[in-house]
């Protein structure tokens, strides 16, 4: 295995678009979501502690305005709408967040390369320059009443150099995981962009006419909106929880039913379809890191074995290995169904962007 290498882009370019502002309101699909029109004032969730994952960005993004001349020296990943059509602000707060999903769910990739990296050139030291050293491991045992460092693990440098070659391909299984974790975020932060510009798709029925009342009271006192923002926050919350386990690739379908979203109009070989079907394989693998799997499972050999699955190769019973390839497979997902959802929002605000390169989609179809 060797260790994977950056891309030479060290950020992220929004371009703000605004071609025609309010006028991208007569389009068709400019209804807004299934739902009915946006809420006139959204919820605007309080602020959460930083996620885990997002802790060290990697790969900070930037946004140049489309008329600054560095927008032509480097050619943009994202596009940011502008507009100022009410209905169309949740798209607006989403495309913003485009750049910033991409750079997380890099530096998560990029986490675990230079994990990797650092794993084999800690075999070549040991193989190399540091062969008559040994390699020593502390933890912590209570001695006297008290933890103290303990050695558990001392290897001589050759044998040392054997643990780094045997642990490094367990790094590649464990990034797959963190990075599904990511998508997750990413997916369940667009969704809940969707859900707080249009809180009635959460609030059906009976069980939240409470709820719906708080919300109609929120512009009585300063007090009404801090009600109806905690009860909202609760409901959200209950939501996310709820939905985590149906799984993230049926989220996905639910996503672009509920936003109105479609696939852009450039792509020819892949649909949201294709695209759920790829986050349920890499789920699925997951699924098999993450309980510790021996062999591979008859599902995910199913669904590795389709023109949309990436490099997946697993073959139903044999030895789970999990490959570099796997791990950087991920990662092109992540760009490149970051791109179809940028495009896809794009689009649902204006109509279908015909003047652009149509960018590679998500898991195409495998070269015969």
């Amino acid at each position: 295995m060797t260790a994977p290498t950056p891309e030479n882009d060290p950020a992220d370019h929004a371009v703000p678009n605004d071609p025609a502002g309010a006028a991208a309101a007569n389009d068709p699909a400019d209804a807004g979501p299934a739902a009915g029109p946006a809420a006139p004032s959204p919820v605007e969730p309080a602020a959460r502690p930083r996620n885990i994952r997002a802790r060290a960005n990697l790969v900070p993004h930037l946004r140049v305005p489309w008329t600054d001349p560095r927008a032509l020296a480097a050619p943009a990943q994202n596009m940011v709408w502008q507009g100022e059509d009410p209905e169309h602000a949740w798209i607006a707060e989403a495309t913003a967040k485009i750049g910033d999903w991409r750079s997380f769910t890099r530096s998560v990739y990029l986490r675990w390369a230079l994990t990797i990296n650092a794993s084999v050139l800690a075999e070549g030291h040991y193989r190399g320059p540091a062969a008559g050293q040994a390699l020593v491991v502390n933890t912590l045992r209570v001695r006297g009443g008290v933890p103290r460092q303990t050695e558990i693990a001392r290897w001589p440098g050759p044998e040392a150099a054997d643990v780094y070659a045997e642990i490094t391909p367990l790094s590649a299984a464990y990034g797959v995981a963190d990075l599904y974790g990511a998508l997750e975020d990413v997916i369940f932060e667009l969704y809940e962009i969707v859900l707080t510009h249009h809180p009635d798709l959460l609030m059906h029925g009976p069980a939240f006419r409470d709820l719906r009342a708080m919300r109609d009271r929120r512009g009585d006192s300063a007090e009404a909106e801090e009600q109806w923002r905690a009860a909202w926050t609760e409901r959200l919350a209950k939501w996310r929880h709820d939905k985590a386990f149906l799984g993230l690739h049926r989220n996905l379908l639910t996503l672009f039913e509920h936003a109105r979203l479609q696939r852009p109009s450039q792509y020819q070989h892949t649909d949201v379809a294709d695209w759920a079907r790829t986050l349920e394989m890499i789920g699925e693998l997951r699924h098999h890191v993450t309980h510790g799997m021996a062999t591979v499972s008859e599902k995910l050999a199913r669904l590795s074995n389709m023109p949309t699955s990436l490099t997946f190769d697993f073959v139903a019973g044999a030895t789970l290995e999990v490959s570099l390839h796997h791990l950087q497979s991920v990662e092109l997902f992540c760009e490149q169904l970051l791109t179809a959802i940028n495009l896809s929002l794009m689009e649902r605000a204006m109509g279908p962007l015909r003047n652009i390169v149509a960018p590679p989609e998500p898991a195409p179809p495998r070269a015969q």
